[in-house]
């Protein structure tokens, strides 16, 4: 397991994180404002250890972490076509995540 400087697991920091950015943004339209709160930004910096993480939450919670998920790979795995289709977009990430490696 990970751990963080200050003795807390990456998965725990991740956790409180993505748990606040959803609470304080929950109620917001806006994908790029939501994406500028501070805690989304905080994940963002995590870098590549959190990737698995954050896939795991698309999977299993699902949410907007598409423009996370680019910032930190630089990737974009989705189509065109597909642009507004969330289910599809997200599906084109856990793909993109399973054949990495980084989720079943």
């Amino acid at each position: 397991m990970n751990k963080m400087a200050d003795g807390g697991s990456l998965q725990e920091r991740f956790r409180l994180l993505a748990d606040r950015w959803r609470r304080e943004t929950g109620g917001l339209s806006s994908m790029r404002q939501a994406s500028e709160h501070p805690d989304y930004q905080a994940i963002i910096a995590m870098g590549e250890v959190a990737l698995p993480l954050i896939l795991r939450e698309m999977k299993e919670h699902h949410g907007h972490w598409f423009i996370a998920l680019r910032a930190v790979t630089g990737e974009n795995p989705t189509k065109p076509e597909d642009a507004g289709y969330i289910a599809r977009l997200r599906e084109s990430w856990l793909e993109w995540g399973r054949a990495k490696g980084l989720i079943d």
